[in-house]
C-alpha cells in the first residue's frame, strides 16, 4: 500500500506542540500496523466520515483525517473537530 502525506498534513502537523506530534506519529504507526496485520488496535478511534475519508483519534480534541483507497493511504490533515469539518467540505 502506498502511503502519502499531503502538504496540508505537513503544515498542520508542524503547528502541533511537541507532545502532540509524538502522539500523532504513534497513531500513524498504529494505523499502518493495523493495515499490515489486520488487528485493530484498542483506543485508536477509527471512524468513517465520508465515502473514502476516515479519522483517527489522537486525543480528546485532536483528530487525524486520511483518505483510504484500495492501494493508497493519504494523510490529509491533523486538527480539531472544526478543522476536520472544514476540510471535508473542501474535498
Amino acid at each position: 500500500m502506498l502511503v502519502e502525506y499531503l502538504a496540508s498534513y505537513d503544515r498542520s502537523f508542524k503547528k502541533l506542540a511537541d507532545h502532540r506530534q509524538a502522539d500523532t506519529i504513534d497513531a500513524v504507526d498504529r494505523l499502518l500496523d493495523y493495515f499490515a496485520t489486520g488487528q485493530r488496535p484498542y483506543g485508536l478511534g477509527l471512524k468513517r466520515l465520508q465515502h473514502r475519508y476516515w479519522e483517527v483519534r489522537i486525543g480528546l480534541d485532536i483528530r487525524l483525517l486520511f483518505e483510504l483507497q484500495a492501494d493508497r493511504l493519504t494523510f490529509v490533515l491533523v486538527g480539531n473537530h472544526d478543522d476536520i469539518r472544514r476540510a471535508l467540505r473542501r474535498l
